[in-house]
């Protein structure tokens, strides 16, 4: 009778605990081949736990399908409840697996992720991507799309030139200082009214603010690597069709942003893969994305002539070394140490007059001393390179300094 009904219960339907099989291995394999059939029936044949990591790096299956653009995989997995906030051994999330490579693919994606975030009320972790910015800098604009005339034309001051590039999608980023109340912008082609008819102009621009870290050892023989992070989501602008000069109000929370910035860059350094390394600058940055127009007469060419948030942005970078200007029959020499050390030294001829340490603050240079604190509003220039270094002090004086030679 025993043997009888061993042999029905082998018959009988495998209760719920049997389907806890474990299938990892099998499912890393379908999503690193992208075989959405694979991974579809793995999921439905069995409990699988879609979350469970497999190599030593903990990275997840969401993960994978992310790394390879595979936008089907990936809605699959969220909506079979992939943790959309989950992070590898070395601290990196979801979302830095999104590589730029097959930038519509991993835009959707990542839409897929932030509209997931949004219906289950899920704080993501700060994702990080790198910024090139040519070292020494020139402008505080730059851009990683391709692109029919080049980003530093936004921020040069001249409304004759102009950064464009095709339709709309492409983005972008402008170094800024913190506290800045509004943003100045020109649109079009401002060289001549012929210019401005025949090319688009912005009639929708998506902004965003993000956080911009650079660390030691992040630069390459002629750029300087920044980490930069979002803050907070896209707020979109109606631009006016006119080449005239346009001024709207800074859409964001400068006490907010100052916050997440100090809680982004903390995250940062904490990761295993971060661990140990310095902070050597921090910047705010926005991300511009035309994502509508005004159509051109002529071309589909998107163009903003001039774009700007508060004064010129303060380089941090550009300022160690030796400033020197006339002081009578002397001269007066303002030393910046490198920012590893900070400290700066006035000497007037070979007198030495003041010493302490220095910082870049809100886009204002502090200088910290025995006797207390002095603030200038700053802005450094590279023209025909030759390199200025323009401080106003708090009663209007303006001191001009200019790299020793």
């Amino acid at each position: 009778m025993k043997i009888i009904s061993t042999a029905l219960l082998l018959l009988l339907p495998w209760p719920a605990a049997a389907r806890m099989e474990d299938r990892t291995e099998e499912l890393y394999t379908a999503v690193g081949a992208g075989d959405l059939k694979t991974v579809r029936a793995i999921l439905e044949d069995s409990d699988q736990n879609v979350n469970v990591a497999y190599d030593d790096n903990d990275t997840s299956p969401l993960m994978l399908a992310c790394r390879a653009g595979n936008e089907e995989l990936a809605k699959l997995l969220i909506d079979r409840g992939a943790d959309i906030a989950a992070v590898d051994a070395a601290g990196r999330p979801v979302e830095e697996y999104l590589l730029p490579s097959d930038k519509p693919a991993h835009e959707r994606i990542r839409k897929l992720i932030y509209e997931a975030a949004a219906e289950k009320k899920i704080t993501l972790p700060y994702a990080w991507l790198t910024l090139f910015m040519p070292d020494p800098a020139s402008s505080p604009a730059l851009s990683r799309d391709p692109q029919v005339l080049p980003a530093v034309n936004a921020a040069d001051g001249d409304k004759t030139t102009a950064w464009a590039s095709k339709g709309t999608g492409a983005e972008l980023w402008l170094f800024i200082n913190s506290g800045a109340p509004s943003l100045r912008l020109i649109n079009g082609y401002g060289r001549s009214a012929q210019l401005f008819g025949a090319n688009n102009r912005v009639k929708k621009l998506r902004v965003s603010v993000w956080t911009a870290e650079h660390l030691d050892g992040d630069v390459t023989e002629t750029a300087r690597a920044w980490k930069a992070a979002r803050l907070t989501p896209d707020s979109g602008l109606e631009l006016e069709d006119t080449p005239e000069p346009q001024e709207i109000s800074f859409p964001f929370n400068w006490e907010e942003l100052r916050f997440k910035k100090a809680e982004a860059a903390s995250a940062l350094m904490k990761r295993a893969d971060y661990r140990g390394r310095k902070r050597l600058y921090s910047s705010f940055v926005l991300r511009l994305e035309p994502a509508e127009v005004y159509r051109g007469s002529r071309y589909d060419d998107t163009c903003v002539s001039e774009i700007s948030a508060g004064g010129p942005w303060l380089n941090e970078a550009a300022l160690p070394g030796n400033w020197e200007r006339a002081y009578g029959r002397a001269t007066e020499t303002l030393t910046l140490s490198t920012p590893q050390e900070r400290l700066y030294s006035l000497k007037r001829g070979e007198k030495p007059v003041g010493s302490g340490r220095w910082r870049v603050e809100d886009g204002e240079l502090v200088l910290e001393h025995e006797d207390g604190t002095e603030r200038y509003a700053a802005s450094e220039e590279n023209r025909r390179g030759r390199r200025t270094l323009r401080l106003t002090g708090a009663d209007g004086t303006v001191l001009i300094y200019r790299a020793a030679r």
